[in-house]
């Protein structure tokens, strides 16, 4: 009875200190994600040969980091130690990581020899990461097998991790771009808040540590070790988990074209002003509260698949009329407005897809439970931030082409040559000489940039997502009532 009773306790009282856990983990994240090429287009003055080979560098990296994840899940699958198997990777990874940020952030190089130093940091904070993230959500599934709950907590911290991006996405752009920019220079701006987000990861992270109690080891979890060849073959064995794993890819493919060109897609359309990204960033993060408040509501009176329909549905209506108003709307100030409406209706729609993606991939435990009589956690969840690596490693090639092939890099040479000037005489270069400078840099960006960047950011995750909604619908398996006969299966063979 009292080993009964143990699940509902732990989820009392983890469900909101792991939540918490994930907004300084997700600061950190996007900022390395979503900002570090437009710190570099910003503050580094590089080649097309340059930012080719940057491209193709992140690109690497990523692919062999998301190919590192099953053997970093095997070793956490393997750890036995006092701390349990996960807390320990989740404090090593958030600290080391934590460093590299900060020296990713502030070196002062330029040209070949910033291209070498950065194709050494960016191998080690892939690595580094990777500890923390396997770590952190492959805890999530031993917190509880209920659905309901189940439900909530993956809802929570995925609510917590997007409150992280928000801020993120919200706050950063204003404190390195434009009229509040931290000295006046973006390069000044990133270093300082790469330091503060840095101290706020390791900070989050050792709260989940210190205050989530782990779960012990099920019968079901023996003492032995995992060997290599047994992760891939647990992973290619249970088909639901690669099914899903094509659902992730494609869903996130999807979201995060639109933020990857948004930066830069905003800067070219209405000017280089930090604000107007914070605005963009508030609706369509907006959507990921949203998205909290109405998912369970949804569950109650809806299935899953249900749910994918709607927010398929409201995916496409935000990309279409973002087409339509970008091409016809010619005043900039209502296109602007009208573009933060579609990126809620954009937001919302992915926010619930992504959501309902990774309670899928929770609910193949119990299915490789039932499977093979073990529950594989780290294993398994490790598929989750390999196709996020993936899917940024095929979102990296996707900019790297539209970006050369459309010549960013004239603009941002220009832009960057006055982020660096703004440090080296500041008597010269205040806030409003280097506004109207850049200002007319910008006007020299021809409307075929623009139209470009809108129909990659428009058609591309309409494609990804309808990959993912037909696999959703049509290859995965576990419904409700499956999963329900999965839990009943393994609590009449535990008995």
């Amino acid at each position: 009875m009292n080993k009964t009773k143990q699940p509902d306790n732990f989820f009392a009282r983890n469900k909101w200190i792991y939540s918490l856990g994930g907004v300084g983990r997700d600061l950190a994240y996007s900022l390395y994600t979503y900002f570090l090429l437009t710190f570099i287009l910003y503050t580094k003055e590089v080649t097309d040969g340059q930012f080719a080979a940057i491209s193709i560098i992140m690109v690497i990296c990523r692919i062999w980091d998301g190919i590192n994840d099953p053997i970093m899940g095997g070793i956490i699958e393997n750890t036995r130690s006092k701390f349990g198997k996960f807390k320990p990777w989740i404090l090593i990874g958030a600290i080391t990581n934590a460093i590299v940020l900060v020296l990713i952030f502030s070196l002062p190089l330029k040209g070949t020899a910033f291209v070498i130093a950065f194709t050494f940091l960016y191998l080690i904070w892939d690595i580094t990461y990777t500890m923390n993230d396997i770590g952190y959500w492959s805890m999530l599934p031993s917190l509880t097998s209920e659905p309901r709950e189940r439900d909530v907590i993956t809802s929570m911290s995925n609510l917590f991790s997007g409150l992280g991006t928000i801020l993120a996405n919200g706050l950063i752009p204003i404190l390195t771009v434009g009229k509040l920019a931290i000295g006046n220079s973006a390069v000044t701006g990133y270093k300082a808040v790469s330091i503060v987000i840095a101290l706020m990861f390791i900070g989050c992270q050792s709260l989940v540590c210190a205050g989530v109690k782990e779960k012990p080891l099920s019968h079901s979890e023996s003492n032995e070790k995992t060997g290599f060849k047994q992760m891939i073959k647990i992973i290619l064995n249970n088909k639901q988990v690669l099914w899903t794993a094509v659902i992730l890819l494609f869903v996130n493919m999807s979201g995060a074209l639109l933020t990857a060109f948004g930066t830069n897609y905003i800067y070219l359309s209405y000017g280089y002003e930090g604000a107007f990204t914070t605005l963009f960033v508030i609706f369509y993060g907006a959507a990921s509260g949203i998205s909290f408040v109405i998912y369970p509501i949804l569950t109650k009176i809806l299935k899953r698949i249900q749910i994918v329909r709607i927010s398929f549905g409201l995916t496409i209506v935000g990309y279409i009329a973002f087409m339509i108003t970008g091409t016809f709307i010619k005043n900039a100030k209502i296109s602007f407005y009208l573009l933060c409406a579609e990126s809620l209706f954009i937001g919302l729609g992915y926010s619930l897809f992504y959501l309902i993606g990774a309670i899928c991939l929770s609910n193949t435990i119990e299915y490789n439970e039932l499977l093979t009589g073990d529950r594989n956690e780290a294993l398994i969840f490790s598929v989750r931030p390999f196709m996020a690596k993936l899917s940024s490693s095929l979102q990296q090639i996707i900019i790297m082409v539209v970006y050369l092939a459309i010549g960013l890099t004239d603009i941002t040479n220009g832009i960057s040559a006055a982020e660096n000037a703004a440090i080296t005489d500041p008597s010269v270069w205040t806030v409003e000489y280097k506004a109207e400078y850049i200002k007319n840099i910008l006007a020299g960006a021809s409307s075929g940039m623009t139209f470009a960047l809108r129909c990659v950011m428009a058609v591309l995750p309409v494609i990804f997502m309808g990959i993912g909604f037909y696999v959703i619908s049509k290859k995965y398996k576990i419904d409700e009532k499956e999963y329900d006969r999965i839990l009943s299966e393994i609590k009449n063979r535990n008995k």
